[in-house]
């Protein structure tokens, strides 16, 4: 692994003390972060350097939640609500076959690299009668690209598609496999957490399962929650009350090693439950939008006290994996509803996405800020185009101008996965070209399948 100079930029560092450092220069060493030096210090022998000049250099961003797995539903079903939503999304995923399943999780991959997103957590529910074969799948080609890979493996034993259910003995064993053949490996980068799919779909025992396992493995729990006012009407089907968090509660499945997606339809009461356990949550800006489910409750979580995180959610309801959209999208949405726009800062934003996502996730210690010692997970932004320039106020070009596709290099775990914005892992054109193909046909048995089923 060869020592880098990541030289010349505005080093945004999320430190401590956020400080910005215009014209300084990362070391990189053995993967690690070594040093950051001032600006004009020159770079040691045996680096190579990596001019940063007119880039942004900041932490890799950290995308709390997507789904790589809907990669092949991407353009579809933007009409629907989330119920018809799933059905169809479901529906074009009943059609894969093994390579259909690779190439979606390789194109979110790639996506997600070139993005700057350099930590993903995907939830993601398969067939059951898939077992783990396919989550190994996944694994292995997140080993392959280098990023902090968390897949939150999905599963219920109620209310569900039939194919989808699994007994609770099976969920047992087979998210223990999991967890003891993947969560730590590939130096770190690969985890595993548990992941109860919807709050009516696992039963009062699958939660409290959840929990035991979460303990023992020292796993984190990554849930769905209240992303459409739908939910409730479920729940009370399945429990004879409508709340998601009683549900979470009653089963165990509170505290600093919970995050619960989305939260958009929760009462004030269940706000301060979440609060009061240390319960993370990670904001969806897009997708709720987008599907027209609810917007992000940023204001109610924002003061709690608990790190939150940010996410883009899946290709199939956000469309990209743009986390610098989130931001915007975040912000936007924040100061709309308060009528205020110092109702949540640039900053804050910028830190949910890095160095306070890290935190919801458990992963601080080792990725979100630009410090010696930590992993060498970082990315370029280039700032010094029509699209972006002046940028005066540097943080707020990233929020407000930037978008993905303004990331100029990415380097994961000490090595560069972008440069210049081409994808080193793989090829892109053969990639996207085999995607479309294979997404095409996929959608056209599905279109069949739902045909033959009327």
């Amino acid at each position: 692994m060869e020592n880098l100079a990541i030289a010349g930029g505005s080093i945004l560092t999320m430190n401590p003390a956020r400080d910005i450092i215009q014209g300084g220069t990362v070391l990189v060493e053995n993967g690690r972060i070594s040093a950051i030096l001032p600006p004009g210090a020159p770079a040691p022998a045996g680096c190579r350097v990596v001019d940063a000049r007119g880039c942004a250099v900041m932490p890799g961003l950290v995308n709390a939640h997507t789904h790589l797995y809907s990669a092949f539903g991407r353009s579809l079903s933007f009409g629907e609500d989330l119920i018809s939503w799933l059905a169809t999304q479901k529906g074009v995923i009943a059609q894969f076959d093994d390579e259909d399943f690779r190439l979606c999780i390789e194109l979110g991959l790639a996506l997600n690299l070139k993005s700057g997103n350099t930590c993903v957590v995907d939830a993601m529910a398969l067939p059951a009668a898939s077992g783990n074969r396919l989550y190994r799948e996944a694994l292995g080609l997140a080993r392959r690209y280098k990023l902090l890979y968390v897949l939150a493996r999905a599963y219920t034993n109620q209310m569900n598609s039939p194919d989808y259910i699994e007994d609770l003995a099976t969920i047992e064993r087979l998210s223990s496999e999991l967890i003891e053949e993947f969560h730590g490996s590939a130096d770190g980068r690969l985890r595993i957490e548990l992941s109860p799919n919807l709050p009516w779909a696992l039963s009062l025992e699958g939660f409290r399962m959840t929990r035991r396992l979460a303990d023992r493995y020292q796993v984190g729990i990554h849930m769905h929650t209240s992303e459409s006012a739908a939910y409730a009407g479920l729940i009370e089907k399945a429990f004879g009350h409508r709340s998601n968090i009683k549900v979470y509660q009653d089963g165990g499945c509170l505290g600093p090693d919970v995050q619960l997606l989305s939260c958009a339809h929760l009462t004030d009461e269940e706000f301060e439950l979440i609060a009061a356990t240390g319960t993370r949550v990670v904001l969806d800006p897009i997708s709720g939008t987008t599907i027209g489910t609810g917007e992000p409750p940023t204001l109610k979580v924002a003061g709690n006290g608990n790190p939150s995180a940010l996410a883009t959610n899946g290709m199939a309801s956000a469309g990209a994996q743009d986390m610098f959209e989130s931001m915007k999208m975040m912000l936007s949405l924040a100061r709309v509803k308060a009528q205020d726009p110092g109702a949540i800062s640039v900053r804050r934003a910028l830190e949910m996405a890095t160095i306070e996502g890290a935190r919801a996730l458990g992963l601080d210690k080792e990725i979100g800020s630009l410090e010696p010692g930590k992993r060498a997970d970082l990315i370029c932004v280039d700032i010094d185009n029509v699209f972006c320039a002046p940028a005066l106020d540097i943080e707020s070009t990233i929020a407000f101008s930037c978008t993905s596709r303004d990331v100029r290099d990415v380097i994961v775990n000490g090595e560069i996965a972008v440069r210049d914005r081409k994808l080193l892992i793989a090829d892109e054109a053969t990639l996207t070209a085999q995607a479309m193909a294979r997404a095409s046909a996929a959608y056209e048995r599905a279109k069949a399948a739902a045909g033959r089923n009327r």
